[in-house]
């Protein structure tokens, strides 16, 4: 049977001007919903868990409704909340410090109408015990959790990441896995670290968060990455981009390197996302950390091609298992 699992995160309106090609205006989009692409693209039945206000299109729900997915997770508040999130990359898929108005002038695209009040988030300082509107809390966790096999956290607030795994994990769901947010990838978070990845299944760190984190003081990957087991999880894995991704297993004290596949990149929005949600499909169909390291590998390069997160589950029947072929025999221990 199709694994049941659940992806928890923020959800977003997206606008994505690529390098080239037509822009994607106003697209279902956040590292939750591109997790759960990975996931399907394997098989996986999914259900969401997100909270947004009363302008995030119904009509999506909806649309995700008709794909078989579970939405009850979806909390809808009686509020207007910010959901628009602008991409705009340069040559090379580096994102655009230019203004969102002058990148649409440069390219000479008209300027959305919904981009006419837009100002881009400026970062915050983070407060460890602070809740907003979009903060998780338990009651937002669906009915039947006792039919999920595994549960994966996008990248969110410290009070999300903290807090949701306990009950999670009381809910009887053996496999947990967690994207950090950038926002606490920071030296002074370091000493909180061990409190967010204790009974954990994995940790899937960016390689910029994990130099962040340790901030010079081990220059060594394999020794922030042993640093991080240390600390309670058993799986840690970095993701690297087209550099593929290192894979630590604490209890056989086994490292790994898994390559990336040779995509055709169109639009890189959500890879990271996509590999853990592939990940995690992977790991509970094969309890294999190697094996899931490639789902996750696979579920990206797909997604990296088209522009959007849903263009992906239009993908020719067969794909995803033929790239897991060709990408297997180029696994190395280290």
């Amino acid at each position: 049977m199709a694994p049941r699992l659940l992806f928890l995160g923020p959800l977003y309106r997206d606008f994505i001007l690529p390098p080239h090609g037509r822009p994607a205006i106003d697209i279902p989009g956040g590292d939750v919903l591109y997790a759960a692409i990975g996931a399907a693209l394997w098989g996986a039945q999914v259900s969401l868990v997100s909270r947004v206000g009363e302008n995030f299109p119904r009509a999506w729900l909806e649309d995700w409704a008709r794909l078989g997915w579970d939405v009850r997770g979806i909390r809808i508040l009686p509020q207007r909340l910010e959901h628009r999130r602008v991409l705009v990359y340069e040559a090379g898929f580096r994102l655009s410090g230019a203004s969102v108005a002058g990148a649409f002038l440069q390219r000479g695209l008209p300027f959305p109408k919904m981009l006419m009040d837009y100002e881009p988030p400026t970062p915050s300082p983070l407060h460890p015990d602070r809740l907003t509107e979009t903060t998780l809390r338990m009651n937002d966790l669906p009915p039947d959790l006792d039919r999920i096999q595994g549960a994966h956290l996008a990248p969110q607030d410290w009070v999300t990441h903290t807090l949701l795994p306990a009950a999670l994990r009381q809910a009887g769901i053996p496999t947990i896995t967690l994207d950090p947010a950038e926002g606490y990838m920071l030296p002074e978070w370091r000493d909180r670290t061990p409190m967010l990845l204790q009974g954990l299944t994995a940790f899937l760190p960016s390689e910029d968060e994990l130099r962040r984190l340790f901030a010079h003081r081990l220059l060594d990957i394999w020794e922030m990455v042993e640093g991080l087991a240390a600390w309670g999880v058993e799986i840690v894995v970095v993701k690297r981009g087209a550099s593929g991704h290192i894979l630590y297993e604490k209890s056989a004290g086994r490292r790994w390197e898994i390559p990336a596949y040779p995509a055709d990149v169109r639009d890189p929005t959500g890879a990271g996302s996509a590999f853990c949600g592939g990940f995690l499909a992977g790991w509970v169909q094969t309890y294999d950390a190697v094996e899931a390291a490639l789902y996750g590998a696979v579920a990206a390069s797909i997604v990296v091609e088209r522009v959007g997160a849903l263009t992906a589950l239009d993908t020719l029947p067969g794909l995803a298992e033929s790239r897991l072929e060709r990408l297997r025999p180029r696994v190395r221990r280290v």
